[in-house]
């Protein structure tokens, strides 16, 4: 059973967890005997059934890379999802840009063994994996990241190796999992600390407690978003993500955002120029995907001076946007902007026309806000057969009918329709909605949230349904790319 650890710091205390149950005291024995401060940060194996690559990197921790360095401690990183470093499935040579990971299958977990697909790990081999490690520096902490909640087994799989390679290095586990699925994550991983929220200043004080290390802290922030991550800790480099903002402002009822990122603070444009500006010319990164939740707010204010920088540093390179932006905000001079500064992936999010579910997205959109959009896009310079619309699907109460009309709405416009399946998310008023109906519960694996299974599919609404839609959506798709 996890026993709970009080570490206290001049006029901050910070509350951790262990376990297994050890005594506190030789821990802290083993890191003063310790001489090199130095952490090891790991983003671990996706553990799905399917995975692509959109350009991601995992922020959080490099957040926590740069804060800790800046704070004075050596930092490592290993990335197992890094397609650049590791290869893929077709080939194991550098590549850059979006695409398939190398997968390598493995056993399904017990609650998803009646599902008939391959199940695997996403990233690098076991054998690059275990290499890697036997090669650099041991660790005196290493920090574990945590992205989708349905992929743990991945997180679980990356720490059981590193328990074998360094036994007397001690766990941290945080991220997204960690924090929606505290008590799961201290059962299953078994970290020797869990830490929950952002974890820049959490993982100092943990640092310096275990290193023996007095600062006063009351003056350090609990988090730092200005300033270059340290890409340097990529070996090759070609594709680097940016945050312009941390949160959102939206509150959709179906999103966790607001629970992981309580606030919504921009970065100054010139802060994010500055590190554009150092990638592209310092380290010859030629395409960069921006994964802001609400890029263009305070557009005035925000993106319009950084993206007018970009134009006037002649910076040559793509840019990307995984995430959905706000179509209300793209005007005739954003639209010119993007198109002048070199935009090339275009997603717009509308997610349905269907006023209910417009208003449990914040009303963010709307069909005139779309449609407008889109002839400012189109005016610009861009196609309507190149821009994305991602649409939501499988929400609790939601209808087949809901999502056909929204589909074939997006093909009349000319556009294409990504179809996001919904996960049901903890801290969410959809969330609770789907409780109610008993697609979840509070004790229930997070892996039967995973989306590919569409976990609040209905008598009325089933798998198969789900499927149609998607066939319909692949059809349309195919007739707006066919048009000249």
């Amino acid at each position: 059973m996890a026993c709970e650890v009080t570490i206290k710091t001049k006029n901050i205390k910070s509350t951790y967890f262990q376990t297994p149950t050890i005594v506190y005291t030789l821990r802290l024995s083993y890191f003063s005997k310790m001489n090199a401060q130095n952490i090891l940060l790991i983003n671990p194996w996706i553990a799905d059934f399917a995975a692509y690559d959109l350009w991601a990197k995992p922020l959080g921790l490099l957040y926590i890379g740069k804060f800790l360095r800046r704070h004075g401690y050596k930092i490592q990183l290993i990335d197992l999802a890094d397609r650049q470093r590791w290869g893929n499935s077709k080939s194991l040579t550098p590549i850059s840009g979006r695409g398939k990971y190398h997968k390598t299958i493995i056993p399904k977990p017990a609650s998803i063994a009646h599902v008939p697909r391959h199940y695997g790990l996403y990233g690098a081999t076991r054998e690059q994996f275990i290499s890697e490690l036997k090669s650099i520096e041991v660790p005196n902490l290493i920090l574990v990241t945590s992205h989708m909640s349905y992929w743990y087994p991945g997180v679980s799989e990356t720490v059981k190796i590193l328990r074998d390679v360094f036994p007397e290095s001690k766990i941290v586990l945080g991220g997204i999992y960690a924090t929606l699925f505290p008590d799961h994550a201290r059962q299953i991983i078994q970290p020797d600390y869990l830490m929950t929220g952002y974890g820049e200043k959490q993982s100092l004080q943990l640092a310096d407690s275990l290193f023996g290390i007095t600062r006063d802290d009351s003056a350090v922030p609990n988090t730092l978003d200005s300033g270059i991550l340290p890409w340097d800790l990529y070996p090759r480099l070609h594709v680097a993500t940016l945050l312009t903002s941390r949160g959102c402002p939206m509150h959709c009822d179906y999103c966790a955002s607001p629970y992981l990122n309580p606030n919504f603070i921009q970065r100054t444009p010139e802060d994010v120029v500055a590190e554009i500006v150092h990638l592209y010319a310092r380290m010859n990164v030629q395409e960069f995907a921006f994964y802001d939740d609400a890029l263009f707010t305070n557009k005035k204010h925000h993106i319009s001076p950084i993206l007018k920088s970009i134009i006037n540093h002649k910076i040559q390179a793509m840019f990307h946007t995984p995430n959905g932006l706000f179509a209300r905000d793209i005007d005739g001079g954003l639209a010119q902007l993007m198109k002048e500064s070199g935009f090339k992936t275009i997603r717009l999010s509308l997610e349905s026309i269907i006023p209910v579910i417009q208003t449990a997205s914040t009303n963010k959109v709307s069909t005139h806000y779309f449609e407008c959009a889109l002839d400012n896009l189109e005016k610009a310079g861009f196609q309507r057969k190149d821009i994305e619309t991602y649409l939501i699907m499988g929400l609790p109460g939601q209808k087949y009918s809901d999502v056909e009309i929204t589909i074939r709405y997006v093909f009349e416009q000319g556009a294409l329709s990504r179809l996001a399946a919904y996960s049901p998310i903890p801290h969410t008023m959809y969330w609770d909605m789907a409780k109610k109906s008993g697609h979840v519960w509070d004790e229930m694996d997070p892996l039967l949230t995973n989306n590919t299974l569409y976990p609040c599919a209905t008598a009325d609404f089933p798998v198969e349904k789900f499927m149609e839609l998607r066939q319909l959506s692949n059809q349309l798709n195919a007739n707006v790319k066919s048009k000249t």
